[in-house]
């Protein structure tokens, strides 16, 4: 009964808490996150073939059957430092302040018996996020263009300028083993929430079909659907592989930036998809290696090219973003007393070519290279902490604008801390 009222209490707390944080701030491979879950993140974001705890789902829904009941919160501080850099103004930077930023997380299993289990797990995504600040310099006059520049404010002239993109998924997800516990298949239907502000950006209203680009119109919301299927399977004793696909995520639009997003304000999340393998090379050591591709093409106003047509027109222009292919690296070492030792790897490709830079002022993810580390430390058999680290190197970008040459810029600093109780 004390456990069963325990269970409860916390999930309701979870998700109170996860429905009234959704805002955050992940740029790594492109704007979703370098892994879900403290022991995936400390192991380079790995999980596609070896899931540990209730965030499994995030990564590969099949991880969780006949997972142990129990409950995994975490908190996050994120760091993207974020600049651009005019580099026919004399090279002026120009930094995005809001650096830092705390992201909850929160993932529960409920065992059904050995071979099933269902859970929910809510987790975000983020990244087209900035927040330049107002400074002086010379502009194009609006009721001018071809004549002398006249004084002006930020990096596009109308003040300080960013936008913020917010997204949380809710994943409730049921795992079954098959073959005598040998083969696991999950599925996820997926609720996604979104929340979107922009302001400074009144320079584009020339570029929008509607002469209005929404800047400044305050935060818009939106609700969408879609769904993921994941199986596991042991290839030999102590080998796994593993692969997850997530659909296209489709929301409603944006209204109150119909004339910045193509299709009038439509936003949706570009499908995912991946293959991972684990091995255990000795009793202690295991190593672990993903690939996912993230097709940011399934978005009109994510991949369009800029010069593809006005701004929130059907299929305009857009952010000019590439699909990325990532490769995740990983290395968990068991070293006795409860403590567990994890390292990791994630390179990802810049999605943003040289050509888009000027929109991708307001949304540099750049990066590339993602160093990780962490570990875990049991207390008892039901008490978990977890932490983890990463480190992306500075990453840039060099392309034209209207204004000359600029260069986008940014370097990356997490760490998470996590408790997780097994019933």
């Amino acid at each position: 009964m004390e456990a069963r009222i325990i269970r409860r209490s916390l999930v309701t707390i979870a998700v109170g808490l996860a429905m009234g944080s959704a805002g955050v701030a992940h740029a790594t491979n492109g704007y979703f996150a370098h892994g879900y879950g403290t022991k995936a993140k400390g192991m380079g974001g790995v999980g596609m073939a070896i899931s540990q705890d209730a965030y499994a789902p995030g990564i590969n829904p099949a991880g969780i059957a006949g997972m142990e009941s129990r409950i995994d919160g975490s908190l996050a501080y994120f760091r993207p430092e974020r600049s651009v850099t005019f580099n026919d103004m004399g090279d002026m930077t120009i930094d995005s302040d809001s650096e830092d930023f705390f992201i909850p997380s929160i993932g529960y299993v409920q065992q059904i018996d050995e071979n099933r289990s269902w859970g929910i797990a809510l987790l975000g995504n983020g990244g087209l996020n900035t927040d330049y600040p107002a400074f002086d310099r010379q502009c194009q006059n609006p009721q001018d263009p071809n004549g002398p520049l006249v004084p002006g404010q930020g990096v596009f002239c109308g003040g300080s300028a960013g936008v913020d993109l917010e997204q949380l998924a809710i994943i409730p997800t049921y795992a079954q083993k098959f073959a005598d516990g040998r083969v696991s298949v999950g599925f996820s239907p997926i609720i996604s929430y979104q929340r979107f502000s922009a302001k400074g950006i009144e320079a584009f209203n020339q570029a929008s079909a509607e002469g209005d680009t929404g800047s400044g119109s305050g935060t818009d919301t939106t609700w969408g659907y879609g769904a993921q299927i994941g199986f596991q399977a042991e290839l030999a004793e102590g080998a796994r592989v593993g692969a997850s696909y997530r659909s296209k995520i489709r929301n409603g639009d944006f209204d109150d930036y119909s004339g910045l997003f193509a299709d009038g304000g439509s936003f949706d999340v570009p499908s995912t998809y991946g293959l991972g393998f684990s091995v255990d090379v000795s009793p202690s050591v295991t190593l672990s290696a993903d690939y996912q591709r993230i097709n940011y093409t399934d978005v009109a106003a994510i991949s369009n090219p800029g010069d593809s047509g006005l701004l929130g027109a059907p299929n305009g222009a857009g952010f000019g973003w590439q699909d990325i292919d990532i490769f995740k690296f990983g290395a968990q070492y068991e070293a006795g007393n409860d403590w567990t030792w994890r390292v990791g790897y994630n390179r990802g490709e810049n999605p943003i070519p040289s050509s888009e830079v000027e929109f991708n002022i307001l949304a540099p993810a750049v990066m590339e290279d993602h160093f990780t580390f962490g570990f875990t430390k049991g207390f008892g058999n039901q008490h978990e902490l977890n932490f983890a680290a990463m480190y992306a190197p500075r990453q840039s970008v060099r392309g034209p604008t209207q204004q000359g040459e600029a260069t986008i810029e940014m370097r990356q600093y997490e760490l998470e801390i996590g408790y997780a109780y097994r019933f």
